[in-house]
């Protein structure tokens, strides 16, 4: 028989910190997310904490070769922890496993904010 008494649950909720980098059509939260990391004219890192958001401009999105990898220095120099992106090269994905930025391949496009929307709620 079940008593409530004899069996405690505890229940602890996951709060998520750091900062999120999604590659961008545009420079708001409403922006569509970009198909291709390294082709995105833009990069929004989005401060889980603070919930501030920052804009940059992908330093590749215009390079003839190498704009993964471009794009993988702002992520780092800007200190993201999660990246969440629909594409990513076999560089740039090594370059970032090895600096332990945690990726989320996404399934679908969206919004910048829709994504991270969702990204939160599926982490707690």
């Amino acid at each position: 028989m079940f008593n409530k008494k004899s069996k405690k649950i505890k229940t602890t909720k996951k709060i998520l910190t750091g900062k999120i980098a999604i590659p961008a059509m545009g420079k708001t939260i409403d922006a569509f997310i970009s198909d291709s990391l390294g082709r995105a004219p833009f990069i929004i890192i989005y401060d889980v904490e603070t919930q501030k958001l920052e804009c940059f401009e992908n330093p590749g999105f215009t390079l003839k070769d190498g704009s993964g990898l471009k794009v993988t220095e702002l992520i780092l120099e800007n200190k993201a922890d999660i990246l969440l992106t629909r594409e990513i090269g076999t560089k740039a994905y090594s370059v970032l496993m090895k600096e332990h930025i945690d990726i989320h391949l996404l399934n679908s496009g969206g919004t910048v904010n829709s994504a991270i929307k969702k990204f939160l709620t599926d982490q707690q």
